[in-house]
């Protein structure tokens, strides 16, 4: 029962296998124009390191707020260590599988990529982030490589297959290591599970767990058998299994009710307002037609599918295999409690047996000691004492041999039943395992039915509303009113003269019309002195028509204020009123020009106190409109264009600035963050990815307009914000502000951006750069003079890895530091005028960052970091350099450093320097040299 139980525990670890070598990388290339920059994914969320070694499988909303950096800064020296071992170990097996003189090479390559699967397997438990599913794919590939490699024979296409192997691994984990590093994880590629593939799968992994279909029926038959209770608890889970079919019969009958009750609904509603809401000529009232037939639709297809899974497919199907299922498993356990039960009768016989067997040997030890005793004590006893002793003696041998003859036989009878329990074990086993498995195909036949009903039940509803939703958008305002105007086929109205009739005093009705007619005619009378001018006159003809109408005039403006004032006062309104509607002028407003009195007089005002401002007109007055496309002047779009904040079409419910000609939709408007120009706007321009020459040279002072942008946005606004540059934005916005770039260029407005948000696009810009700002010929010299800075001589001529700190303490600053300073001077007056115009721009603002590390936590070495791999990196040529960048992360992030601390010496001119300074400066210059000459010629003397 032991090994049972290690066979158990044996089979219930399942090994995690590397994914097949067939597999494809894809690197995310969103945003990605240039083949040599560095893919740049960014996400919504990353881990943190301390939150342990199980990787989430729930994708966050895209939406979500920045969170914490992926890795903390003094992880990441540990880090850069484990990188550097596993460079020098992939290029140990590089040199081993293509060394072609070197004998023994397959057991010396395995060795080789033991240690590549090794540091690997030690980097990814460390840091789960990297464990992606390119790496562990490209390590697959590698695996399959080195295995299949043919060692005796130079084959060529191997070699090619090899290097592409090694070249594949390289460049998915450097990638993944510089996107850690730089607080840039890409979750879609996490878990080793694609991402189209990783909901399914997380959502199959959490229901049955890692190792599905594992275990064939033989093997679970046989860890039964094997375990103590094995079979009494498969028929404990076939029980189990009989209730819960009853549960979900019980839930779906349920749901069914609900769903009943809810088709009901849906057909009363349809009856109720069939005749109110699909009144003809009524706003929208085909498209309530629709959707009540829609209903009604729904309803019946309801109704249908609840019978259906009624009576055809799951209630009906479920209860006859729950019947029969509890049928079985009463027989099966009835079979198996029989052949305990003679077991267990055997078992007790056999108890007795042994304990009268033991009584019996016991009886006749006593009697053969008394027999003995008897014959010794002959002399003085009679023999027949002694022949009663030996009669009995005799008689208790036969009754021991007998009662022994008996436990033997209960014995074998004991053993006998016991074969025949495990043969009825193995039965009953196979027998349970039938039956669930029936039930189990009878469920999921009945779940798959069930939810293809459901689906074709409800596939069409996302149609249907959004065929309803577009056909919405294409009603214009007044268009029912018009078309029921146009039905009503009425003749035109006779038309009515009012002509002076002199009195008659002869006839009652003459005089009957004349006081009809004095109300009218004291509207005509001529006006007085004070009253004449062609405002009061025209107000008069207007009223006179009016009255003409048989319709009485209401003054729209308080008691307190007097006619003439409200009259007088309508252009000065009308101007106001477009002065403060943000540019929404529309055709609509066009023709309110027209008829200035009728828009005077309809201004609102409350209890007759005019408003201060007035509430824009045209179409979008009741939307939200962002500071940008505040300074539009917009109309209605009269043509399909391509919006300029979401790059789709708009056909429909668009807007189009009159100044600038800028296309966006309706709903767009509210994040639209392109600033009018007041003349046409430009096509798209590419700039992620664009050479940086180009860029640079539309900037008068040579540095690129987004640049300038995003970091004049963040020294407004972010200078001590915590964790700027490192905390990561979200994937969406930064992608619509990359876009907004594009189309707007240096019209952005970035004033409602999250400042995550820009720095991850100065980021992106900066890496995406074909060549960096700090060129390729140049790598070299300055990871060289970083190297050496670093590099610095213990006290037993052994080096330490560790140079001074970058401190800049004026005239006392280490002379180590002074010389590295003046080199790295020198070396970047080789680069180009706009480069060192925009790597002089970039470094003053990363200083005026550093000096509030109290407040941002952003020290020179963590800026250092961020913006080493962005300003630098060496080019692009294969699998070694994809390696070797990653273990210049610290030389390139000293250098960057080194721009950060020493800014006013290494960018501003010897000029602008004091002069005690300057000689200071010299003169431990003079002391550094000499003191290294000093040391070389000890060393050449040592030697």
């Amino acid at each position: 029962r032991k090994d049972a139980v290690d066979g158990v525990t044996s089979l219930s670890h399942t090994s995690s296998s590397l994914p097949s070598p067939m597999g494809t990388l894809k690197r995310p290339t969103s945003l990605s124009r240039n083949p040599s920059a560095a893919g740049f994914p960014i996400q919504s969320w990353v881990f943190s390191k301390g939150a342990g070694k199980s990787v989430i499988a729930q994708s966050p909303s895209p939406e979500m707020p920045e969170t914490t950096v992926a890795i903390e800064v003094e992880d990441i020296p540990s880090l850069l260590r484990i990188v550097e071992r596993f460079a020098k170990a992939v290029e140990k097996l590089k040199d081993v599988v293509l060394e072609d003189k070197q004998e023994n090479r397959r057991p010396l390559a395995h060795e080789c990529l033991g240690e590549v699967l090794r540091i690997l397997r030690q980097v990814i438990s460390m840091y789960p982030l990297l464990n992606t599913v390119e790496t562990l794919t490209a390590a697959g590939k590698l695996i399959s490589q080195v295995k299949g490699y043919h060692y005796e024979v130079c084959n060529e296409a191997d070699k090619k297959d090899f290097e592409k192997a090694i070249e594949t691994i390289a460049v998915a984990f450097s990638s993944n290591v510089s996107e850690l590093l730089m607080g840039e994880v890409d979750s879609s590629t996490l878990l080793s599970v694609l991402p189209s593939e990783k909901s399914r799968v997380s959502v199959c992994r959490s229901l049955y767990g890692a190792d599905v279909g594992t275990r064939s029926a033989e093997e679970v038959d046989i860890i039964l058998q094997r375990s103590e209770g094995g079979v009494d608890s498969a028929l404990t889970y076939a029980k189990t299994i009989s209730k819960y079919i009853k549960d979900l019969i019980g839930y779906v009958e349920k749901k069914l009710a609900l769903e009943l009750e809810f088709s009901k609904g849906l057909q009363r509603i349809y009856q109720s307002c069939k005749q109110t809401i699909t009144q003809p000529h009524m706003p929208f009232f085909s498209i309530y037609s629709l959707a009540l037939e829609q209903d009604l639709e729904q309803s019946s297809g309801m109704h249908q599918a609840a019978s259906t899974l009624q009576n055809q497919t799951f209630v009906m199907p479920l209860l006859l295999r729950k019947q029969e299922h509890e049928k079985k498993r009463k027989e099966i356990k009835e079979q198996w409690l029989k052949a305990k039960r003679k077991l267990m009768e055997c078992e007790a016989n056999l108890r007795r047996a042994k304990q009268v067997y033991m009584t019996r040997c016991e009886e006749y030890d006593k009697a053969r000691t008394a027999a003995n005793r008897a014959e010794e004590e002959g002399g003085s006893s009679t023999t027949k004492t002694v022949d009663k002793k030996k009669r009995l003696e005799e008689e208790a041998r036969n009754k021991a041999e007998e009662a022994e003859a008996t436990y033997r036989t209960c014995i074998a009878d004991a053993i006998t039943q016991h074969q025949e329990l495990e043969h009825m074990k193995v039965t009953v086993l196979r027998q349970i395992q039938e039956v669930i498995k029936q039930s189990d195909q009878t469920i999921r036949s009945a779940t798959i039915s069930y939810y293809q009903i459901m689906h074709m039940q409800t596939v069409a509803l996302p149609v249907h509303y959004q065929t309803l939703c577009e056909s919405s958008k294409l009603y214009d305002p007044g268009q029912q009113y018009a078309m029921h105007v146009k039905d009503l086929q009425m003749s035109e109205e006779p038309e009515t003269h009012y002509e002076f009739e002199a009195y008659s005093a002869s006839s009652i009705r003459a005089r009957a019309d004349s006081a009809n007619a004095d109300a009218q005619s004291s509207a005509e009378a001529p006006p007085t002195a004070g009253e004449t001018g062609d405002t009061s006159a025209s107000h008069k003809d207007e009223h006179k028509r009016g009255m003409s109408r048989g319709h009485m005039t209401h003054k729209s403006w308080g008691s307190t204020v007097r006619d003439t004032d409200s009259v007088g006062g309508g252009s000065d309104i009308s101007k106001m009123a477009r002065t403060s509607s943000t540019g929404t002028m529309s055709s609509n407003e066009d023709a309110d020009e027209k008829d200035s009195n009728v828009t005077s007089f309809e201004t609102p005002n409350i209890n007759g106190i005019e408003p201060e401002i007035v509430v824009p007109t045209g179409p979008f007055r009741n939307v939200g409109l962002s500071k940008a496309a505040q300074t539009h002047k917009l109309r209605k779009l009269r043509s399909p264009s391509k919006c300029r904040e979401c790059d789709s079409y708009v056909y429909f419910q668009g807007a189009e600035c009159e100044e600038c000609f800028l296309a966006c939709h309706k709903r767009c408007l509210e994040t639209l963050a392109i600033q009018c120009g007041h003349k046409k706007l430009q096509g798209r321009l590419q700039l992620f990815g664009q050479d940086f020459s180009q860029v640079s040279g539309n900037s008068p002072d040579g540095i690129p307009f987004i640049i300038k942008k995003c970091i004049g946005e963040i020294e407004r606004r972010a200078l001590r914000m915590k964790g700027i540059y490192r905390v990561n934005g979200v994937k969406t916005r930064v992608e619509k502000l990359c876009q907004a770039f594009e189309n707007g260029k240096e019209l952005v407005e970035l004033s409602q951006s999250s400042p995550h948000d820009i720095s991850n696009v100065l980021k992106l810009y900066l890496r995406q750069l074909p060549e960096p700002i700090m060129p390729f010929r140049l790598y070299n010299s300055l990871m060289g003079l970083a190297k050496e800075s670093l590099a610095v001589m213990g006290p037993e001529g052994a080096e330490t890895g560790k140079g001074p700190d970058l401190v800049d303490l004026g005239p006392e600053t280490d002379p180590e530091l002074l010389a590295l300073v003046d080199r790295l001077k020198n070396l970047l007056k080789e680069l180009p005028r706009p480069n060192t115009a925009t790597l002089r721009y970039i470094a003053r603002h990363l200083r005026r960052i550093a000096e509030l590390e109290d407040d941002n936590k952003m020290s020179p070495s963590n800026l250092g970091i961020v913006f080493g791999p962005s300003l630098m990196r060496p080019r692009p040529t294969g699998a070694t350099v994809s390696l070797s960048s990653l273990v210049d992360y610290p030389y390139q992030a000293r250098i960057v450093e080194t721009l950060i601390v020493f800014y006013p010496a290494i960018f501003h001119s010897d000029s602008s320097r004091p002069a005690c300074a300057s000689s200071a400066r010299t003169q431990s210059l003079q002391q550094f040299c000499m003191q290294s000459n000093n040391n070389n010629n000890n060393n050449n003397n040592n030697k």
